[in-house]
């Protein structure tokens, strides 16, 4: 057993003040393979020991108890190969921080430290580590340096990682006026490794690691934390599945968090992860992905940015297609196509049907059929959604050329409303899933940060970890905010505290049109913002030219500066209600997952 550390999180505050516990101690002997020199010194601390399953008559012998003591669900990069393809590939962006203080929370076993620490050469390294005992023999190399420290306490309790934000562990760092905490500040790099196996809960989160990721990119608004020292970079690592909610690839799973970083951050990234979807449940259409797979290669290319064999995302559909063609048919201009299951089942067969007949009466032959009808009627399907997209995109460009009366306009909306209309609820529905993510991509830049991704990602496996669960390394570059985001607490106007109540109301009603949800927050809202809201109009910059039912503005497709000017109306709007009013308005869903992250 291991000790249950008080790295208690406040829900909404970035400081801890109650102890949490670990949902569940056990660990399967197969995510135990120790495969790397590494993995097996930290197998032979005896610390990291399978769960004894079965009847007890049944059980092996358990193996003696290990002298030392730690935190069994923690998970430490093993693969010196894996580090070092992350430094060459992504070292570029990183020379810039060359020489700086170099803040690291939970290193570990040290691995992924070490490399950081040879490329960048900090002129200070803070390394806070709750087992230190357990892991100084690991960190030896690097505690040998003369401007290294090891700080035995929890970088994750914001009483412990304050207590070194301090003159003493940075003496170089100066905290500066309102003005210079806007601007980046290169001389402070912060990396840490949140990746727990199990994952741990608190309260309703599934995951203690994705409310840290939420609670690192609050603390961008407020500049607390490190971020008191400017705008400070961060390299998070975590588990593949904590990431859902911080970069999000489909616009179903962009939460709260998601908006936040788009408000607060230039960008973030995914260094590394586990190749494939990260949905079982949303996908959207194919010819999104492949645009956006060529668009990266492109930067790749002109940042001179090279993925090499064994990390290169090489089973990926669209990415063959991008190597095989550098192209990709503009998204918009051709029938979707959306990668289900059923079609790769269907594939394999036909390849089968081909070699050797199958007997009519036989089921694989009738399930070839099956999947072959559904095949065909999802491929009519998607025609007659590009057929509704293409009418919209008319519509509104005869809108914006100012040839068409507003009567022709409002004539030509009605009409397509009422043909979308008449197809079943579920075809509107889907077809409305497809036209919003489109619409997300199609702003310049593109809305998810996904989309913007600088390189793609490189190919991690199980076995780069002990335990052998993949993780990815986020990139999270701050930037400044909007003025109005800082005004928070009291002797403040509170527009930022107002902010988080509205976002949190219109996102969990996503799909309602924005207008409806206004005045649901607050009546006659509506008639004051939504006439002043230049950007929700204009299409450049992510709007709509009319409102009709399915192509109306909703919340989740709003980009980063239309939830500013949207803020800057309401803060405007002389009867808006004062914070305390607001507050009575609002149910308080703030501690809620399914609002604020993006879960499997």
């Amino acid at each position: 057993m291991f000790p249950v550390r008080s790295h208690a999180p406040a829900a909404l505050t970035p400081l801890f003040c109650r102890a949490y516990s670990v949902t569940s101690t056990s660990l399967d002997e197969t995510l135990l393979q120790a495969t790397t020199p590494l993995a097996e010194q930290l197998a032979a601390t005896g610390v990291w020991t399978a769960a004894r399953r079965g009847p007890q008559k049944n059980r092996k012998k358990a193996p003696p108890k290990s002298i030392l003591t730690g935190d069994k669900a923690r998970i430490n990069i093993v693969d010196e190969g894996l580090c070092d393809h992350i430094i060459n590939y992504a070292g570029p962006t990183l020379k810039r921080h060359k020489g700086c203080d170099l803040l690291d929370i939970y290193p570990g076993a040290g691995l992924w430290s070490r490399k950081l620490h040879d490329f960048l050469q900090p002129r200070s390294h803070i390394l806070m580590e709750p087992d230190a005992e357990l892991y100084k023999p690991f960190l030896k190399p690097l505690l040998d340096r003369d401007n290294t420290t090891l700080v035995p306490a929890s970088g994750l309790v914001w009483r412990e990682l304050n207590s070194v934000l301090t003159p003493e562990y940075l003496p170089h760092q100066q905290q500066p006026d309102e003005a210079q905490l806007s601007q980046r500040n290169d001389t402070l790099l912060v990396t840490a490794n949140i990746a727990f196996h199990p994952r741990r809960r608190f309260l309703n989160f599934q995951s203690i690691a994705s409310l840290l990721l939420y609670q690192f990119v609050e603390s961008i608004k407020t500049s607390s934390l490190f971020q008191r020292y400017g705008l400070v970079r961060m390299l998070i690592w975590t588990r593949f599945d904590d990431k859902y909610g911080i970069i999000p690839k489909v616009m179903q799973k962009r939460k709260k968090l998601a908006v936040e970083t788009e408000l607060s951050c230039d960008w973030v990234r995914e260094v590394c992860g586990l190749e494939g979807s990260d949905s079982v449940w949303y996908v959207r259409d194919d010819n999104l992905d492949s645009h956006s797979a060529v668009a990266t290669w492109k930067r790749m290319k002109e940042a001179d940015i090279r993925i090499r064999l064994p990390r290169e995302r090489v089973h990926s559909e669209y990415l063959g297609r991008q190597r095989r063609t550098r192209t990709a048919p503009v998204p918009g201009t051709k029938p979707p196509v959306f990668r289900r299951p059923f079609l790769k089942e269907m594939h394999q067969l036909e390849a089968a049907h081909d070699e050797d007949v199958f007997p009519a009466d036989s089921e694989e032959y009738k399930t070839m059929k099956r999947f072959r009808w559904r095949a065909n009627w999802e491929e009519r399907k998607h025609e007659r959604m590009h057929e509704f997209m293409s009418d919209l995109d008319d519509i509104t460009a005869l809108k914006r050329s100012g040839k068409a009366s507003p009567e022709e306009i409002k004539q030509a909306a009605a009409e397509w409303e009422a043909k979308l209309y008449s197809n079943p609820k579920g075809f509107a529905e889907e077809f409305v899933t497809y036209k919003d993510n489109l619409h997300l991509y199609r702003q310049d830049p593109p809305l998810l940060h996904w989309d913007r991704r600088l390189y793609e990602p490189l190919t991690v496996h199980g076995s780069d970890f002990l335990p052998n669960v993949p993780c990815s390394l986020i990139d999270i570059q701050p930037k400044a905010v909007h003025p109005l985001l800082r005004q928070t607490g009291p002797h403040t106007n509170r527009a930022a505290d107002a902010f988080d109540l509205i976002l949190t109301s219109l996102l969990n009603h996503s799909t309602q049109p924005i207008r409806q949800g206004l005045d649901a927050l607050v009546p006659g809202a509506a008639d004051y913002i939504f006439p002043r809201w230049k950007s929700a109009w204009d299409p450049d910059q992510g709007g709509v030219v009319f409102e009709a039912r399915y192509a109306h503005l909703t919340p989740r497709m709003l980009n980063a500066r239309q939830w500013e000017e949207l803020l800057e109306l309401w803060m405007e709007w002389p009867f808006r209600p004062e914070f305390h009013e607001l507050v009575a308005r609002v149910n308080d869903d703030l501690a809620d997952e399914e609002h604020i992250l993006a879960t499997d």
